[in-house]
């Protein structure tokens, strides 16, 4: 069962966008404090509330098309999810200086994480930028009205609602290799990485859709976990830019 809508409001550009995308003067600006403040912090899942385990079982798969020259070759990789759950936003948020930027999802209910396996099943290397990968996010008239069907929470402002959830992109991403402001992990041939994004509270439901607009989506049922790692590399995602040819 699918529940809401993933937004077309930003183009696919996995590991080639068009140059300079805009984004907010905040956001950006909090993307440098976090680099001038040693970058990438490595932590574990424990540290911010992440299930973890030896062989968790995959909650969903779809196929994720990467490339490393613009789009002349494309890598098949397989992504399988093995994670739709909720982290304290406290751990988080404090070891990546996020608590200000977050301050309008306070009382909300935790944060929203999805894990996977992404293996890069080409003959060359990417760098995929995972930041457009989303939850599908209800209407405002949807979340107003209370209705069942809504994902956002209960008590969500219109201000918030707008800046947050339509779309519901990455705010944050955790990683077994480093991981910039762009959600962006770089995957060898043959390499399987773990990735975690970190998205807005949700409100309780049975599935989440998620996945990327014209490429794939994916029913995730609440559970799972992550396969055990020692290390994680974590870093604030600034949000795809989604003014550009508007």
């Amino acid at each position: 069962m699918l529940r809401g809508d993933l937004s077309p409001a930003a183009a696919s550009r996995r590991s080639h966008r068009p140059p300079a995308p805009l984004v907010s003067a905040a956001l950006a600006a909090l993307a440098t404090l976090v680099a001038a403040c040693g970058g990438q912090p490595t932590i574990s899942a424990a540290q911010v509330g992440v299930p973890s385990g030896g062989h968790p079982r995959t909650l969903a798969s779809a196929t994720y098309s990467t490339s490393p020259d613009g789009g002349i070759y494309v890598n098949p990789d397989p992504i399988h999810v093995t994670l739709m759950g909720r982290i304290p936003m406290g751990p988080l948020a404090e070891q990546l200086h996020a608590q200000k930027a977050w301050a309008p999802l306070a009382g909300l209910g935790d944060l929203t994480a999805v894990g996977f396996r992404l293996t890069n099943a080409g003959l060359a290397g990417s760098s995929p930028e995972l930041d457009d990968l989303q939850i599908a996010s209800s209407s405002w008239a949807t979340c107003e009205a209370g209705a069942a069907a809504a994902l956002c929470p209960p008590g969500v402002s219109r201000s918030t609602f707008n800046q947050f959830y339509y779309p519901a992109y990455p705010l944050a991403g955790l990683s077994t290799v480093a991981i910039d402001g762009s959600c962006s992990v770089s995957v060898d041939p043959g390499q399987t990485v773990t990735v975690i994004l970190i998205y807005p509270p949700i409100r309780s439901t049975a599935y989440v859709t998620w996945g990327e607009y014209g490429t794939f989506a994916v029913a995730l049922p609440l559970g799972g976990a992550v396969t055990d790692a020692t290390q994680l590399r974590a870093n604030i995602c600034v949000p795809p830019d989604t003014t550009q040819g508007t």
